[in-house]
């Protein structure tokens, strides 16, 4: 008789980068969730028979989805999931849970608390580790520290963000920042990933995965006898991708001629930089003059030899743009769905700019695998 495997209950789904890594270690996507049509479509065609709502979770009772995903409370082996970030991301005004997007960080708890899984799994961006209640500009801060309030304070959100999480009752949690890199992914990214368990110490788990980061940073490698991080061109190679669908750059895309593989704008000639950066060059503001940071993701072309940076939602941002090592084009979405780690074959659902969105918000496959398989261990 088949054993069944393990079930998932995915909210906020997206591209399924999540999931993919998930069945991978053996697990079965029961239910999953989004608000997106796109993002529905995408996991309707690659993954027909997981039942699958599009909505705002907030109207989504969690009687539906057990009923949706043929499970009884307290039978669902793990929910998984990312509720948006950009609440609590630094590239933002990290407005938490006085964004809608961060109160959606309180539905996930709605639906932990109501289904009672064996485990869960929040991930989110690192920044929501440093999330203040109240945002203040990086330039105040810098100004005059002893004028930051406790809500201003960096954390300051993020201890109420856990302090929800206690309130699940019979629940441990741990929390860590991995970074994919370290788990075979070409792509430096690091994540926020959160484990609660109402059956194992959850910093087993936490254990079992650090121990199976089996690649490091060049620098460190052979001290800490691990493989070197995987690069772009491991990516890449035998990459098949004669559609080559892409999106183009602004007009300030003209500048990349000037960067070299693995540069940035500091590449650029002295007469062209102040002219390319504009606003965001160095000022003469007190306040900002030599504190601006190094801005390396502007005009940024990749290297071959080392992995990518953080994919983001869209190649084309001038803040963090993603330049193929060779040529002035950003990455195409298949090479991006590649770094990522998505099969091939996977086929995502929407116009240029939805697909980078869902490839861009994923958990890479590789990293997901990881999580799963030391849940699966300890389950």
């Amino acid at each position: 008789m088949e054993i069944p495997r393990p079930s998932v209950v995915s909210l906020f789904t997206c591209g399924m980068g999540l999931d993919i890594g998930f069945e991978k270690a053996g697990f079965s996507t029961r239910y999953a969730n989004d608000i997106t049509r796109f993002a529905c479509e995408t996991i309707r065609t690659n993954k027909p028979d997981v039942s699958c709502d599009e909505g705002d979770i907030t109207d989504i009772a969690s009687a539906e989805i057990l009923k949706r995903a043929s499970l009884r409370r307290g039978q669902v082996d793990v929910i998984i999931g990312g509720p948006p970030c950009q609440s609590f991301s630094t590239a933002g005004r990290r407005r938490g849970f006085n964004d809608k997007r961060g109160f959606a960080l309180l539905q996930y708890l709605r639906i932990i608390n109501d289904l009672r899984p064996n485990f869960f799994v929040f991930e989110n961006v690192p920044g929501i580790v440093s999330a203040a209640k109240k945002h203040v500009s990086f330039y105040d801060r810098m100004t005059d520290s002893s004028k930051i309030t406790k809500a201003q304070k960096y954390g300051s959100l993020f201890e109420e963000v856990i302090a929800e999480f206690h309130k699940i009752s019979g629940y441990k949690i741990e929390w860590r920042l991995l970074n994919a890199a370290d788990y075979g992914v070409p792509q430096k990214r690091k994540r926020f990933i959160l484990i609660g368990s109402k059956s194992t110490d959850p910093s087993l788990v936490f254990t079992e995965i650090e121990n199976s980061a089996r690649f490091a940073d060049p620098k460190n490698a052979d001290k800490l006898g691990k493989k070197l991080w995987k690069t772009l061109k491991d990516a890449l190679e035998g990459l098949d991708d004669t559609e080559k669908e892409q999106v183009n750059f602004p007009r300030w895309g003209k500048y990349l001629k000037h960067i070299p593989p693995g540069g940035c704008w500091v590449d650029l000639p002295t007469r062209l930089k102040k002219i390319a950066m504009g606003g965001a060059a160095d000022s003469s503001d007190p306040r900002k003059k030599g504190k601006q940071g190094g801005r390396r993701g502007f005009y940024r072309r990749l290297s071959w030899n080392a992995p990518a940076p953080t994919l983001v939602t869209s190649p084309t941002q001038l803040g963090s743009c993603i330049c193929h090592p060779d040529e002035d084009r950003p990455l195409t979405v298949k090479e991006y769905s590649r770094i990522q780690g998505f099969p091939d074959s996977w086929n995502f659902v929407g116009s240029t700019s939805q697909k980078y969105r869902m490839i861009g918000e994923a958990v890479p496959v590789e990293l997901a695998k990881t999580i799963a398989a030391a849940i699966k261990k300890h389950m």
